[in-house]
């Protein structure tokens, strides 16, 4: 069972905009890194508004590293939930991921508070309309976790070897965000991908 406006093996990657845009953007993020919170925070507005205008489709891809390398299963259960904030709509979802990153536990190792899905309801609590008996079941029962599970064993198809990263159709976009690195600003994003 794949949560709505999935796409690709399993429902691997989850769109945003209209799956006939001219070009596809791809962001491969996982939600307990710090480095993809950074650059969600700089650009998740300008990827969402490209959509809304036409110029392409974003696909998101998540990882899931954190959960192996520090411990805990946050990566993947606040994955599952956003499976949920998809099947009440795209808005839902992209105001979600905003949300989930603005609250994401830090460091990474201290806390796995994703993992507690009371806690991640009380974030969706944060996006206007979220809340539903529809969507608190499928986040207290788990429902996407297989889902989930699928969505990270896909990552590794992409060889991307560390998030955030940005693919723009084939080519990859230095974005920043890994390491305190410095995110792109969303002007000369968008340059980027208009040359």
């Amino acid at each position: 069972m794949n949560p709505a406006h999935t796409t690709g093996a399993h429902g691997a990657a989850v769109y945003y905009g209209d799956p006939g845009a001219p070009h596809v953007l791809r962001v491969f993020l996982e939600l307990r890194d710090p480095g993809s919170r950074r650059m969600a925070e700089g650009l998740l507005g300008t990827f969402r508004a490209g959509a809304d205008e036409g110029r392409f489709v974003v696909r998101f891809h998540f990882a899931a590293v954190l959960d192996d390398t520090v411990g805990g299963s946050g990566s993947r259960d606040a994955l599952a939930a956003l499976g949920a904030a998809s099947d009440a709509g795209q808005g839902s979802f992209m105001e979600y991921l905003a949300a989930l990153f603005a609250a994401q536990p830090f460091p990474p190792g201290a806390e796995d508070r994703f993992a507690d899905r009371e806690a991640l309801l009380d974030v969706a609590g944060r996006v206007e309309g979220l809340r539903s008996p529809d969507f608190d079941r499928k986040v207290t029962d788990g429902t996407y976790l297989p889902w989930a599970g699928q969505v990270v064993a896909n990552f590794a198809e992409f060889g991307i070897v560390g998030t955030p990263a940005v693919r723009y159709d084939e080519e990859d976009l230095a974005v920043g965000g890994p390491d305190d690195t410095p995110v792109v600003a969303p002007a000369d994003f968008l340059r980027r991908i208009a040359a």
